[in-house]
């Protein structure tokens, strides 16, 4: 057992103490911070430049609807809130075209003039616009189509103009059809509770933002943390085989001390990472005032369940790493391995949105699967009952022992083997010679 941790203590102090454990850690903040920092300082870095429209107008009364309510907007809604001189986004100015020249040669002449930058846009209203039954009314024409303030500016004038025409035509009351077909606002909240003194605690609005957010970065912490520690182990152990240095190692301790030691070294590693991304988070909800939609038994499940993931992927690669003698060998073997890693990534979108379904509890409970997809349930609320998460725990652990004395096998053979390239069927072979 002292040779175990001796190689684990090494294995560790190695990693935490390597250029690229120290820059990992330092640059995930900085990556995060820079984000922030870069959004302040280019939030008021808008294009501000006038957006020049040509408007053809066959329906006769629209262009000038649509120049008054670009008047109106370019008056107030283009400055900042607080400082009414600071202009903060685009001004729209309309230019009217003769609508009696809306045929495809105006097109090609009004194209031309925004290659030429002289406009930025044009639209064409078709005189059957107010027609509710007629389909390619307007046409917007722009080679900016990343710019999408406008278009959408101009759907919500139309639709505002139009529906008041129609509404006109039709003798009905628009003030009194708005009135009487006013949305209902849903607001969705938690489950009212009884306290142990019977006082009724009302339930507390949900946080929709939240409730999704805490579940997806919880199952995504576990994915980079496994992502980040199980495949160096199968650098470490091919690099060590390569150089000849496992040859000497294995002359001091076993087969399965070393192999031990790199496992419980790694482990400790992702746990530091574990206590600095937790601590991160922690801090990231405390600012935004969310710590109350996280449950404390997450962390725990969370730390059980990275545990148990690092064991069976660390296994797994540690194996294809003894069995391999070059790196070309462990490329082939790598894909069934990212596979069994990135299977829980498939299935994040069905068991988001249905922690409790039958296939929810059914691929969670499947014991590669089971460490991610389980914490993504548990953080989802109300989470699995906690007979499903024991399970998961039994049925991951058996799993994981089993991982652990088929890497063990085919570690202590494939440790020293050389020259011949490896094949899945072969290292099942490994697994069970005796």
């Amino acid at each position: 057992m002292r040779k175990i941790w001796t190689v684990a203590k090494t294995e560790y102090l190695n990693a935490v103490r390597s250029k690229a454990f120290i820059i990992g850690i330092v640059m995930l903040p900085v990556m995060m911070s820079g984000s922030l920092i870069v959004g302040k300082l280019t939030k008021d870095k808008v294009d501000i430049r006038p957006r020049k429209l040509a408007v053809v107008d066959q329906s006769g009364w629209l262009a000038e609807k649509i120049e008054t309510r670009a008047a109106a907007r370019n008056e107030k809604d283009i400055f900042d809130p607080v400082n009414k001189t600071k202009q903060i986004r685009p001004a729209f100015v309309i230019e009217r075209v003769a609508a009696q020249s809306a045929d495809e040669k105006v097109e090609v002449a009004l194209s031309e003039r925004v290659r030429k930058k002289d406009l930025f846009a044009f639209l064409v209203i078709r005189s059957n616009i107010v027609d509710s039954a007629a389909t390619n009314t307007v046409s917007y024409f722009t080679e900016t189509a990343s710019f999408v303030e406008l278009p959408g500016w101009l759907d919500n004038v139309l639709t505002d103009e139009i529906t008041r025409k129609r509404f006109e035509g039709a003798g009905v009351d628009q003030a009194l059809v708005a009135r009487l077909t006013k949305r209902i606002n849903v607001r969705q909240l938690g489950l009212t509770e009884v306290d142990q003194s019977g006082q009724v605690i009302k339930a507390k609005e949900t946080n929709r933002m939240a409730t999704f957010m805490i579940p997806f970065a919880s199952m995504m912490m576990m994915f980079m943390l496994v992502m980040s520690s199980a495949p160096a182990l199968l650098n470490s152990v091919l690099e060590e085989k390569m150089q000849k240095i496992a040859e000497v190692l294995v002359s001091s301790v076993t087969p399965f001390e070393l192999m031990a030691g790199k496992l419980i070294g790694t482990l400790f590693v992702s746990l530091t990472l574990s206590v600095l991304y937790i601590g991160g988070a922690a801090l990231l909800l405390t600012q935004m005032a969310l710590t109350g939609y996280v449950d404390p038994s997450l962390i725990l499940w969370f730390l059980v369940f990275q545990l148990l993931g690092l064991l069976i992927f660390g296994a797994v690669f540690i194996a294809i790493g003894s069995a391999c003698s070059e790196i070309r060998d462990a490329q082939s073997l790598m894909t069934p391995a990212m596979m069994m890693i990135v299977l829980p990534m498939f299935c994040l979108v069905p068991v988001l949105e249905s922690p409790s379904s039958t296939f929810s509890r059914a691929i969670s409970l499947f014991p590669p699967a089971t460490p991610m997809l389980m914490t993504l349930r548990i953080a989802s609320k109300p989470g699995p009952p906690l007979w499903e998460i024991l399970l998961g725990v039994v049925l991951c652990s058996a799993f994981t022992i089993f991982c652990l004395w088929a890497a063990a096998k085919v570690f202590r053979i494939g440790i020293l083997s050389q020259g011949q390239a490896p094949t899945v069927g072969k290292m099942i072979k490994w697994v069970f010679s005796k």
